[in-house]
Order: C-alpha cells, then sequence, then structure tokens
C-alpha cells in the first residue's frame, strides 16, 4: 500500500526516534493513507513543508487495526489515554481513566497500529469521554467519521519502508484549507458535545457500574 507523511523536510529514512513527544499510539512514525492530508499535515503558519511517499507491505507484519470490529471506541480511548496526558478533573475521571487503560489498552507486541487520529480535537474527544462529558454514542460516532492514521512502532517494518519520492507544499495554498478543516472539524464536535442527551445514552461512569 502507499502511504505518506507530511513535515517541514523530506524524510527518506524515517526512525521511531523522530517522535520526540507522546503521540497517541505510542513512539512511532505516523503516516496516512491520503495524500491531501498529508499536505495539510506538512505545512504551517508561513511555514512551507514536504510530502513523502513510500511503499510498504503489511500483510507480513502484526497490525493492531482500531477499525475493525474486534475492536471499540473504548479500546482507541485506553490507547491514546496510555500514552498522552489526558487531563482528569474529578476522582471519578481518574478512575475512569486507570479503568479503561487497565481493561481496554489492546495487549500484545504490534509492529504497526491503525486507527483514528489522535490530533487535538480527538484528544479533547478522549479527556471529555474520561470525564463524563461525553456520551459513548457520540465517541463512537467521532470515531467512525475521523481520519486513519498508520503508526509503524517497529524499526523492522521502518527500514522496510520503500521511499518513493517526496513533494513540495506551499503553505499559502494548503494552510486555509487545514485551518478550515481543523475549525469545522472542531465545531462539529462542539455541536455533538453540546447536543442533548438522547434516551439511553451511555456515558464512562454507566459502562463501568454495568461491567462490574
Amino acid at each position: 500500500m502507499t502511504l505518506y507523511h507530511g513535515s517541514k523536510k523530506i524524510i527518506e529514512r524515517p526512525s521511531t526516534d523522530m517522535i520526540h513527544y507522546a503521540c497517541g499510539f505510542g513512539q512511532g512514525f505516523y503516516l496516512t493513507p491520503d495524500e491531501e492530508r498529508a499536505k495539510e499535515y506538512a505545512v504551517s503558519i508561513g511555514q512551507d513543508g514536504y510530502v513523502s511517499t513510500y511503499n510498504v507491505d503489511l500483510d507480513k507484519y502484526d497490525v493492531l487495526d482500531l477499525t475493525s470490529d474486534e475492536y471499540s471506541p473504548l479500546n482507541w480511548a485506553a490507547l491514546l489515554a496510555s500514552n498522552r496526558s489526558i487531563d482528569a478533573f474529578s476522582i471519578e475521571a481518574l478512575s475512569a481513566k486507570r479503568y479503561l487503560i487497565d481493561n481496554y489498552t489492546p495487549q500484545g507486541s504490534y509492529d504497526v497500529v491503525v486507527g483514528c487520529r489522535c490530533d487535538g480535537v480527538y484528544t479533547r474527544v478522549a479527556t471529555d469521554f474520561i470525564n463524563g462529558k461525553l456520551s459513548y454514542r457520540a465517541l463512537r460516532r467521532m470515531i467512525n467519521v475521523g481520519e486513519t492514521q498508520y503508526a509503524i512502532i517497529s524499526e523492522e517494518v521502518l527500514d522496510d519502508l520503500q521511499f518513493v519520492g517526496a513533494e513540495f507544499v506551499s503553505s499559502a495554498a494548503n494552510y486555509p484549507k487545514k485551518d478550515f478543516n481543523y475549525c469545522k472539524k472542531l465545531d462539529g464536535y462542539n455541536k455533538r458535545l453540546n447536543a442533548a442527551a438522547r434516551d439511553g445514552d451511555e456515558y464512562i461512569g454507566d459502562i463501568m457500574k454495568e461491567e462490574r
């Protein structure tokens, strides 16, 4: 398959230690199957960038696919809470965070993790869910409409990435689109967060009570 990475420079030989902060799926090299999204990731205000393109065969590796029916949004939230700083604003939220990490963090050793992209909006999604502000139904909906990302965790897969080439990306041409899409996503999330609860909506506290 073909995957893309947007950044300030061309990356011919990526490595997991190129990521120096806590990412949602752990220390790794993050890519997207969407070239247009990669162009947005490549730029910031006044800063041009590049989209590096790679081919790789993932069939021979252990892939944790959080988009498959085997996993639920709770697995995604647990993995995110394990790898990023998710604020818990009450004792109940601290208990919910620990509950998710202990019971829903996917187990095993994986070479690649596939799932909903953990950007700023989605860190807030996980935070609001853990703090009891977002229903499970709304969490599932947000995950379903989110952007898919691939996190290459193992050096073996990184060594197997075939660098195809790179394309220059103009900030002037692509940053307005990036800003628009981010604001649209944030606005859509705020509307879901502030929408009236539906009959049968469950929150993390309800899930914890049912499963105990």
